[in-house]
């Protein structure tokens, strides 16, 4: 029986006892095992947000609610840790999930998850004070590393085939867009012109096929000669005249509105980008402000230590000093007193 026999469950069950570095690798055996691991891989990444989410409210829990206490609490450490795991959680979301829902990629950088898994089981296995910068630093490295290959090599073709399979995408916002800037696109056409300028054209085409009619039979001389009094041929003329300027106007104001709608949707779509390339560093600057933020709490904490060590040494020190001078004074001979 070959391994690509079993059903996917029982793969999948195999798969899950292997790192996510290892099943992020497997991707490259055949198609099956690319679906099947890119599935592991997705559900791995939701498990570690839940499973920071339930040790966050864990610690938060456990904390004292004043800032003053909490600071000095035994974990303090854990709670700025789980600060910048979410922090960078946040970033990988906003890198992967939208092709993700495109169902374009899966969550590629396995050893990310395993790095993330490996600090949470270190946070809930121990409650002695751990160091922030020591313990975050590897998945700082491997985590910006995975973004900015991402976003450099991966992202730019997910992009383009996006743009490749947009036209139908494109004419629907397009309707939409029309449809939310209604007053914009028909601003200064009137309805009751548009309505009587249509009742001129039926008249005239229904007068002209009763003409054509009239001129074909020779039964029906006197019904042309009447349809001719009611429409006179100046008449005729104008009215023509007057719909074809009239629909000239009209096609000109729908091609300026439709160049207007045109600019507005580029601009919307430009501003679209903007408004998430700004989200995208605002996270970052976030990032980088709680990671200087847990760097400065640690260090000082250390200078507390030494504070703490400087003065223990010194208090030592004086006392003895103290023992040294009371050991000499009294091995110092008595001194004699002057006679009289």
């Amino acid at each position: 029986m070959h391994i690509l026999d079993l059903p996917d469950t029982v793969l999948m069950d195999i798969l899950e006892l292997l790192t996510y570095d290892e099943v992020a690798r497997k991707r490259e055996v055949c198609a099956r095992f690319n679906y099947i691991c890119q599935q592991v891989l997705n559900t791995g990444f939701n498990k570690v947000v839940q499973e920071h989410a339930k040790n966050f409210k864990r610690i938060k829990s456990l904390l004292p609610r004043r800032e003053s206490e909490r600071r000095n609490h035994m974990l303090a450490r854990h709670s700025d840790i789980l600060t910048s795991i979410e922090t960078r959680i946040s970033m990988l979301t906003m890198t992967y999930s939208k092709f993700i829902h495109l169902n374009m990629c899966c969550f590629i950088p396995g050893r990310v998850l395993d790095e993330i898994n490996s600090i949470l089981r270190l946070l809930g296995g121990t409650t002695k004070s751990l160091r922030p910068h020591e313990v975050l630093q590897e998945l700082r490295d491997i985590s910006s590393m995975a973004i900015e290959h991402f976003d450099e090599k991966i992202a730019i073709n997910f992009k383009t085939a996006i743009k490749m399979n947009e036209p139908s995408s494109a004419a629907s916002a397009r309707v939409v867009v029309c449809g939310a800037l209604g007053d914009i696109s028909f601003d200064g056409v009137k309805v009751s012109r548009l309505k009587k300028v249509q009742a001129q054209q039926q008249q005239q085409t229904h007068c002209h096929n009763m003409l054509c009619m009239s001129q074909k039979s020779d039964t029906l001389p006197q019904q042309a000669l009447l349809l001719a009094n009611t429409l006179p041929a100046s008449n005729a003329g104008t009215d023509v005249s007057q719909c074809n300027c009239n629909r000239d106007r009209l096609t000109k104001q729908l091609q300026r509105q439709w160049q207007t709608q045109k600019l507005l949707t580029s601009r919307v779509r430009l501003l679209e980008g903007s408004r998430k390339a700004q989200e995208r560093r605002l996270q970052e600057a976030l990032g980088s402000i709680t990671e200087l933020a847990t760097q400065v709490s640690e260090l000082k904490r250390q200078l507390e230590d030494v504070l703490a060590k400087g003065k223990s040494s010194a208090n030592v020190a004086s006392g003895a000093v103290k023992r040294t001078t009371a050991v000499a004074t009294d091995c110092l001979p008595p001194t004699k007193k002057p006679k009289a």
